[in-house]
């Protein structure tokens, strides 16, 4: 199978996920109930193979986004109905070109997006996004293990996908998926920043009420 420069395969399974845009590189807990999609993990997990995952569209499994991500699946648990607990570990930001499968499972060829991060406002964006996030935090109820996280976190790829996963609880999926088609990481940290801000503010009024 041919191999892109970053040692990702051109064409990967794809898993389609409702609801969920996944950011690398995070970690990232997913149920799995469909059939196919059962059965794309079960084979992923075997080969330990690497796969892609995108955001579904609408309610339709065969419609998703275009800018996915790689991950590599771990199998948590097989719960009595059949349906699945996976981690994912996600890698890099993919385009999704075309399906080349549709059974068992979705195949699709893929390319490596690069995020860009040697920008010269880089550090003033994270340290933004961070305070923003710190605000979020003391009007929340105590979190010392997200808090901890916030704090040691010093690459801006790791903090970008840690605020998108865990703070942006009001989020559209929508919302979220923008941000990961951004390949400028201090643009998205800026974007993360907006929708932080828009959280606070939610929740202060919320709290006034």
């Amino acid at each position: 199978m041919t191999k892109t420069p970053h040692n990702l395969a051109a064409e990967l399974p794809l898993l389609v996920l409702r609801g969920i845009v996944v950011f690398p590189p995070s970690v990232v807990p997913v149920a799995v109930s469909r059939p196919a999609a059962i059965r794309l993990v079960d084979d992923a997990v075997t080969a330990g193979d690497i796969i892609a995952v995108s955001a579904q569209r609408e309610n339709d499994p065969d419609q998703y986004y275009a800018i996915g991500a790689s991950a590599r699946v771990h199998r948590l648990v097989r719960l009595h109905d059949g349906t699945l607990r996976i981690a994912l570990q996600a890698l890099e930001r993919v385009a999704i070109e075309q399906v080349t499968q549709r059974e068992p499972y979705l195949r699709a060829s893929v390319h490596h997006l690069t995020d860009q991060t040697d920008v010269p406002d880089i550090a003033a964006r994270m340290q933004e996004a961070r305070e923003r996030a710190r605000e979020l935090l003391d009007a929340l109820p105590p979190n010392e293990e997200l808090r901890t996280q916030l704090e040691s976190v010093n690459n801006p790829r790791h903090l970008a996908a840690l605020l998108a996963s865990m703070f942006l609880v009001r989020a559209s999926l929508a919302e979220r998926q923008a941000l990961l088609e951004i390949a400028d990481v201090s643009e998205r940290l800026v974007r993360i920043s907006a929708l932080l801000t828009h959280e606070l503010d939610i929740l202060r009024r919320h709290l006034r009420m």
